[in-house]
């Protein structure tokens, strides 16, 4: 018998590293790292031995499947697994380590933001909505008197026609001057319009206070009383408020109208809702309009690891542009009054503190002698000093880089609180971190833990939190949602806007309640409508314009599993599809890895019968075996979701035939799962290790910036059996995950003597 043994035999035992050299290394390399023009992508998963072996021994090689099977598979799918392919494997071979990384363009953003406020009153966002406006009769051109009266307009969208805003108006001639403060709601340019058939100044985070002379947008001039607009753009920090004061007049013209109207990221043109105007105004933000190379996504999710040219020059003009900025309005962002403005000793302090809050510990005594005091020393103008100080402070590493302030072993006080604050807030420390710093506070986990606790309702938390939404759920991936309008008639930019919000309201709604459940968030039965949304999705009509929270029939829905707007982002046009909402939901909910295809192949529609259901068409288009490899998983949970149509309305029918959701899914020990709604694969999601896996490392790598596995090998199921024992509590996770990167101990400081 020995004589007719493979090569690679030993007493009948295949030999996996030779059979794996004799037939797969030409093609996917000696160590699993691909082979160019042959198979590129490196041989790394999540399938099983057992799964590994099925897949060879019935695949593999291409062309020449009847070489490797039997032992000879499970012999080479042994020996892929433990060199390359399994988690361990790919930890060895790739072991991450804690970065140091750069502030990332956002980060940049919100400590310039923090550092400036820091020195001025804290901002106050109030319960209440809409603008406060003072209404006064006018019996001359720009002759006011005492306002005739003053209330809370909800929003500016008024067209009085030849009428008056109320009783005790003067029809002749009015004006009218609202104040308060422009809530917004994510980072990004913003654009503004100012509807009138008669006269308007607008000013928006005006650093010169109410004066007119600062407008913002101009529209005081009309012309014959015909409606004009004029327009205007910036760019504005979400999560912050920004001081805003609207003038409107108007004298002996028949008409009379003003409509304030924005245009935010990923928004439509309209007026100004309700939700984001407050009647309490709010002190300025400094907000760093530089542009930016996009901050490094390689790894799915933004993280300051790429130092380029263009990024160091970028920080540059920023830090000069901001510089220019800060002297200009010293009287406003410097917390100085008149006298100490003028006195050098005065101005040296504030130097001394500008820097030591930027770099967010105290100053050594080499540092206030290189940042401030030679620069003090060699100039008698201390404008100039001081212009030159903050410069080389914001242009600095210690800024730049906040890692490069941490020393060898544990992280000191200091360093906690500057972690805690890029972790949850992406930003600096406010006073009440420092002053735990400074009193030695933060060095046992419960006092950690006591801050953590602290910042979470915080509102800068409750923004990074929805920019993790966003990024997981890949809100922001096609801006265009449109659909076929003769298909989807009512199904416009305004609708889709509604879908962002409604979805926003949602995940907010389940992270911020008491249970704070993960499990909601794929099981609820609940949707955020507002008027036009329940005319649209065919549910009992609602009061108001606002958004409430709509239950609904226990058949159709269950969270982000069915929500509207990521049935409408991950469909076609004209039609439903099962591939991009199976590869969705499969890659960011279910927690499977899915390499991209060997070879792309389009949907063309008009290639298959017309008779045929979506469903039947991609059965067809994925039917070979070199497909099924990953449709097997793909396909099932996309046909889950074919109760839903394009723009995500339950429906019964497809193409005139019943709508087919059951089917088999093999999940992730390559058991058969029987389906047979989204209903179940949100059931299964909720309580897969995988999906929770998947949710974990998308939560720790958005809000700490680094890999969640250079934490260490038991670090991912640590947090799991941690998430689990906490009744799968987001808000729990968050503090055990912010815990975990404030603690750890730094490896090494390449950087640290710069």
């Amino acid at each position: 018998m020995a004589a007719f043994l493979a090569p690679w035999s030993s007493l009948g035992k295949p030999d996996g590293k030779k059979v794996y050299t004799a037939h797969c290394a030409s093609c996917h390399g000696d160590k699993g790292q691909g082979v160019e023009d042959e198979h590129e992508e490196p041989l790394w998963g999540d399938k099983s031995v057992d799964s590994l072996t099925r897949y060879i021994h019935k695949s593999m090689p291409e062309d020449e499947e009847e070489t490797v099977v039997d032992e000879d598979a499970r012999a080479v799918a042994q020996y892929i697994y433990d060199e390359f392919y399994g988690p361990a494997a790919q930890a060895r071979n790739r072991p991450p380590r804690v970065e140091l990384l750069r502030l990332t363009n956002n980060q940049y953003r919100q400590s310039v933001a923090d550092l400036i406020e820091s020195f001025k009153r804290p901002q106050t966002i109030t319960a209440e909505r809409g603008l406060r406006g003072r209404y006064f009769n006018v019996e001359k051109m720009n002759k006011e008197k005492e306002h005739v009266i003053e209330r809370i307009d909800p929003a500016i969208d008024f067209d009085w026609g030849s009428g008056v805003p109320a009783e005790k108006i003067n029809q002749k001639g009015f004006s009218i001057r609202w104040s308060g403060s422009l809530l917004a709601p994510h980072t990004g340019l913003y654009q503004f319009r100012i509807k009138t058939h008669n006269s308007a100044l607008f000013l928006l985070n005006s650093f010169r206070g109410d004066d007119d002379k600062n407008a913002f947008i101009d529209a005081y001039v009309s012309t014959r009383n015909e409606l004009h607009e004029k327009t205007g753009r910036k760019f504005l920090l979400g999560g912050r408020g920004y001081p805003l004061y609207l003038r409107y007049f108007t004298y002996k013209e028949k008409i009379a109208s003003l409509r304030l109207e924005w245009k935010p990221p990923h928004g439509v043109w309209e007026a100004i809702p309700n939700d984001y105007l407050m009647p309490e105004v709010v002190d300025t933000v400094t907000v760093v309009g530089a542009r930016f190379p996009p901050d490094d996504r390689s790894l799915g999710y933004e993280r300051g690891s790429d130092i380029s040219r263009e990024w160091q020059e970028a920080t540059t003009y920023a830090a000069v542009d901001l510089v220019n900025h800060l002297i200009t309005y010293l009287n406003i962002v410097s917390g100085l009054d008149g006298e100490e403005r003028k006195d050098p000793a005065a101005l040296r302090r504030y130097a001394h503190e500008f820097a030591a809050r930027a770099f967010r510990r105290p100053l050594t005594p080499e540092q206030k002698r290189i940042f401030v005091d030679s620069r003090f020393d060699k100039q008698s103008d201390p404008h100039v000093a001081l212009r030159h100080s903050m410069l080389l402070v914001l242009s600095s590493p210690r800024f730049l880089y906040p890692g490069l302030s941490e020393n060898n072993g544990p992280p000191d006080d200091y360093t906690v609180a500057l972690r805690l604050a890029l972790t949850l807030w992406d930003g600096l420390p406010d006073k009440q971190l420092l002053h735990a710093a400074r009193e030695g506070k933060l060095r046992t986990p419960q006092q950690i833990s006591a801050q953590i606790r602290r910042m979470l309702p915080n509102r800068k938390t409750r923004r990074k939190m929805q920019g993790f939404f966003r990024q997981w759920l890949a809100m922001d991936e096609r801006e265009d949602l449109r659909k076929d309008p003769d298909l989807y008639p009512g199904f416009d930019d305004h609708l889709v806007v509604d879908l962002r919000r409604s979805l926003e309201h949602f995940t907010d709604d389940v992270v911020w309640s008491e249970s704070s459940d993960y499990r909601q968030l794929l099981l609820d039965k609940h949707l955020f409508l507002n008027e036009r949304l329940a005319s649209y999705y065919r549910t009992e009509a609602l009061p108001g314009s606002g958004f409430q929270k709509v239950a609904l029939p226990d058949d159709q829905r269950s969270g982000i599993f069915t929500h509207p707007f990521l049935l409408s982002l991950n469909a076609y046009h004209d039609n439903t599809s099962p591939i991009h909402r199976g590869v969705f939901l499969s890659r960011y909910v279910l927690g499977r890895l899915l390499k991209p295809p060997p070879e792309a192949i389009a949907f063309k529609d008009e290639q298959f019968d017309p008779s045929l259901t979506m469903r039947e068409k991609v059965t067809k288009l994925t039917e070979q075996d070199t497909c099924m490899q990953c449709h097997r998983v793909i396909n099932p949970v996309g046909f889950s979701l074919e109760n839903f149509d394009a723009v995500g309305r339950s429906r019964s029918q497809d193409n005139r035939k019943p709508v087919n959701t059951v089917t088999d899914y093999i999940d992730e020990k390559d058991e058969k799962v029987h389906i047979t709604s989204a209903r179940d694969f949100a059931t299964l999601a909720a309580g897969s290790k995988a999906a929770h896996r998947a949710f974990i490392t998308h939560l720790f790598h958005h809000f700490t910036k680094q890999s969640i596995n250079a934490y260490g090998p038991g670090t991912l199921e640590s947090l799991r059996a941690k998430f689990t024992e906490s009744g799968y509590n987001i808000q729990s996770l968050l503090i055990e995950c912010t815990a975990l990167a404030v603690s750890h101990q730094a490896e090494d400081k390449p950087l640290a003597a710069h």
